[in-house]
């Protein structure tokens, strides 16, 4: 969280022509090579303002990102979220733009009125702002009343197949036995959710596990899941042993309840488009989509 002094410092700029003056009467930093002019406090110049000159767009951001800036004042009355938000992010847009802003369900919802289906609808509206998409939430801010949100994107839901998941679980279930048994048989000391067996890296690369991670939403392939779910298809008991190995893989000793959760995971991620779903949701209202990591 902000403190007081940097939170006080913020100015509240509303519009391009309030922005506009307050990036002209900024002084810059003296000594300053790039003539950086800070938005806030003098003493903490990577936050600043600036004009962006393809667009002239006034900004303000991170002077080492100038092409994704915090917030953009565009001369046509726009003013847009350009850049992925952290927590002190949401509180420094809140006190310049004036934009409430709420974490829920690991997603950046905005209180603000938006026209869906030619109808007004105040609620919550999600921002969607990810690092690997250039898209902006853009806004056109009201003195005394709530932001009108230019560019909303439609919020869905994914329900379960219960039928599908039934016929999913009954097909895997003699594997996650098998892993249950060799848990249960290699542990030291009996317990109702033993450590797995495990080998390390290196012995893991002889076996052919490949490094991959296979749940790791950043680094993890619909390929490397696909292989690993033929091993367990196979039937093999010493193909099984090496999809026990490969999964039971880890920085850290895994118990057979956390094998079993990041097992259902992968069948999530991999039987996705016929164990959910899509169901777009009522227009602002906050929802959470608990199944919404498998497509993102």
């Amino acid at each position: 969280m902000l403190n007081w002094r940097t939170y006080n410092a913020l100015p509240r700029l509303r519009s391009y022509t309030e922005a506009l003056a307050h990036w002209e009467k900024t002084i810059p930093i003296r000594g300053d090579a790039n003539g950086t002019k800070p938005v806030g406090r003098r003493d903490q110049k990577w936050l600043s303002i600036y004009k962006r000159e393809t667009d002239n767009a006034i900004c303000v951001g991170s002077v080492w990102q100038k092409e994704r800036p915090l917030l953009a004042y565009y001369p046509d009355g726009r003013v847009a979220i350009e850049a992925n938000i952290g927590a002190s992010c949401r509180e420094r847009i809140q006190r310049i733009a004036g934009l409430n802003i709420q974490r829920k369900h690991n997603e950046d919802w905005v209180v603000a009125k938006a026209y869906v289906d030619g109808e007004e609808v105040l609620g919550h509206y999600p921002l969607q702002l990810r690092y690997n998409n250039p898209r902006k939430a853009a806004f056109i801010l009201h003195e005394n009343q709530s932001p009108t949100y230019l560019n909303p994107v439609p919020v869905y839901q994914h329900t379960v197949n219960k039928k599908v998941k039934a016929e999913i679980t009954a097909r895997y279930k003699t594997f996650l036995k098998y892993v249950e048994a060799m848990a249960k048989l290699s542990a030291v000391e009996a317990s109702d959710n033993p450590i797995l067996p495990t080998v390390s890296w290196d012995e893991s690369r002889k076996l052919g596990i490949p490094d991959t991670p296979l749940i790791n939403r950043y680094n993890s392939t619909d390929e490397i899941r696909a292989q690993f779910l033929d091993l367990v298809d196979s039937g093999d008991t010493e193909l099984w042993h090496k999809a026990m190995m490969w999964l039971a893989r880890s920085y850290w000793r895994m118990n057979l309840s956390e094998a079993q959760l990041n097992f259902n995971h992968i069948l999530h991620y991999h039987h996705r488009n016929v164990l959910f779903t899509k169901v777009k949701a009522e227009a602002g209202k906050l929802v959470h989509d608990r199944y919404a990591r498998y497509f993102r």
